[in-house]
């Protein structure tokens, strides 16, 4: 049993017990039919047919409601291991690197949830189970045969390794099919979430038609996979049922010549019959389940190798003891902090020092790094080389739990759940109270849309709060940080997605919430800029100087040129004094 799959004792007990139950009484049925022809039908004891009839169709209901219970908690316990496979598939999917998730896709990770999960928990309860009572039904049934004739033992004997030889044969081209199909259906499930997340660019530039053509095209490896793994499969379910007929018509001949001895009685000759099909069917039905076998393994590798994938350091901080922080006066600091992504340098030498309450502010054009060093603060993306501080402590002594509590985040796009306002707002404050998430939303500006909803804080949201405008989303994000009384505040591009009205309204919202935290935003906005405490200028992964937007505009030409560009985008200058910025830089 692997690791991540948690063992229901009493329901895995329960469906092995009521199987060996139903397989003994199904055994038992076909000698019962031989006493039924040798003393009812050939002998004319007409006395014993109620009795032998009525026995039979008793043991046949009872095997019926045993198979029936049998079913029933296989399905309940099937899906609570499928359950538990998703959780421990969450669970890890919350502690690798962010920038994995990002680059490959929400289809691949749904592939290892959906049919990954389902292949494996079919085998743990079905299959697995399945193998062993039909194996056992197997031996059984030739050990009768033996009892009965030690030919026709002989002759189930021999059949046996013959019918189970073909689909070993064909293993290695049935693997390879089931693994083909795992990568189409990860890669279609990517493109699927693709097309349905990008429903208004297709339908804003008419791709319809280039959509369908692209579909196709990713449905030609499924399909050949497919059509190759239902061809091997089909091969060794009829190779044995060829085999099973060649058994059945050598026992018919040398049951037909035993009975003419007189070595076993017609009854006994058509109970052989019932035996060899009752030792030959579960190698057919092994057969079948040979795919479904290799499928599960195939689908084992996939979850073992992603559970097993590397988790980021904050993920791998959650079961150590961390040290208290010590309060200095820088809260963040970085000495010669370098990142890189697949090979690609991000951040490049890193020197920063933000001090308790200061308002810090990274600008640059896009691509400068600004977002990659928000992601290293946050843990999301691993330190290549130099040293992160927070609160005097090394960035890698801080656990996941501990930045959540810590800090305070507002993404240039957030997103919302599907549920109420209160949960979105309240989202890791699982005692928060109605009135502490009320406040929070009157404090970004939202009191009067909150009293105006006929559910107010309880009120639904549809998927990423489709009902609320722009602004409307951000400043529920900026409540969420809100709520959470961070000590440290990073605001990431938090209003570039605004209109200017909207923008309006959520910057006075931030300002609200920024009041004496330890804040650190990278904007456009001219009026955050020049009132922060000290600025940072980033291009290409490195900080070219850091002051006061005095000092840098008085020796940072690179800043100079955003602050014009910026001016002159929010028109908030003339012509005379953009002349002196161009003078200047």
């Amino acid at each position: 049993m692997r690791t991540y799959q948690k063992v229901r004792w009493s329901q895995t007990v329960a469906v092995f017990l009521l199987s060996f139950l139903s397989l003994g009484l199904n055994l038992y049925q076909p000698y019962l039919l031989s006493r039924f022809i040798d003393r009812v039908l050939i002998k004319g004891q007409h006395e014993l047919m109620l009795p032998i009839l009525s026995a039979y169709l008793g043991i046949v209901l009872v095997s019926v409601v045993l198979t029936i219970l049998q079913q029933t908690v296989s399905r309940y316990l099937e899906i609570n291991q499928i359950l538990d496979l998703r959780g421990a598939v969450l669970r890890h999917l919350r502690k690798i690197p962010i920038t994995e998730i990002e680059k490959n896709g929400t289809g691949k990770y749904l592939e290892f949830m959906g049919n990954d999960t389902s292949a494996v928990a079919s085998f743990f309860v079905f299959i697995f189970v399945e193998f062993l009572t039909l194996y056992l039904q197997m031996v059984a049934a030739v050990v009768i045969l033996f009892f009965m004739d030690w030919r026709l033992g002989a002759i189930a004997l021999i059949s046996i390794p013959v019918t189970l030889c073909v689909p070993r044969l064909l293993r290695a081209p049935l693997k390879t099919a089931a693994e083909n199909i795992r990568t189409h259906n990860q890669e279609i499930g990517s493109y699927l979430v693709q097309s349905i997340n990008g429903s208004r660019e297709i339908r804003a530039y008419g791709l319809e038609e280039w959509e369908q053509r692209r579909n196709r095209h990713m449905y030609k490896g499924l399909i050949r996979a497919s059509t190759f793994e239902g061809l091997f499969r089909h091969v060794t379910g009829q190779s044995g049922i060829l085999i099973i007929s060649i058994t059945v018509t050598l026992l018919y001949g040398l049951g037909s010549k035993q009975v003419a001895i007189g070595t076993i009685t017609v009854g006994m000759m058509i109970a052989s019959i019932q035996y060899i099909y009752t030792a030959l069917q579960p190698i057919q039905a092994i057969n079948q389940l040979y795919g479904h076998l290799i499928n599960s393994e195939v689908a084992m590798s996939r979850l073992d190798k992603f559970l097993n994938s590397p988790v980021e350091n904050a993920a791998q901080m959650e079961t150590r003891e961390v040290p208290h922080p010590i309060h200095q006066e820088a809260v963040v600091s970085a000495r010669n902090l370098s990142v890189s992504y697949d090979g690609i340098p991000l951040l490049k030498g890193i020197d920063l020092d933000i001090g308790r309450g200061q308002l810090a502010v990274l600008v640059g054009r896009s691509g400068s790094g600004k977002t990659t060093l928000f992601r290293v603060l946050l843990g999301f993306m691993p330190i290549e080389s130099g040293e992160l501080y927070m609160n005097g402590l090394s960035h890698s002594h801080w656990s996941r739990p501990m930045l959540a509590k810590h800090i305070g985040v507002v993404f240039q796009e957030n997103f919302l759940f599907t549920g109420t306002l209160f949960e979105n707002v309240a989202l890791g404050r699982p005692g928060v109270s109605e009135q502490d998430v009320y406040r929070a939303l009157c404090e970004v500006d939202l009191k009067e849309y909150v009293d105006s909803l006929p559910d107010g804080v309880h009120t639904h949201l549809d998927h990423q709060g489709f009902q609320l405008s722009g602004g409307q989303r951000q400043r529920v994000a900026i409540a969420r940080a809100c709520l959470k009384k961070p000590d440290i505040l990073i605001l990431d591009e938090p209003t570039s997605a605004l209109d200017r009205h909207s923008e309006e309204q959520v910057l006075r919202s931030l300002r609200k919430m920024m009041w004496q935290k330890t804040t650190i935003i990278s904007t456009h906005r001219l009026d955050t800029i020049m009132a922060a405490d000290v600025i940072y200028v980033m291009e290409k992964g490195k900080i070219i100087d850091r002051g006061t937007h005095e000092q840098l505009m008085e020796r940072c030409k690179s800043y100079a040129i955003l602050i014009m560009k910026q001016h002159a985008q929010e028109g908030r200058i003339g012509d005379e004094y953009t002349s002196k910025l161009a003078e200047r830089t």
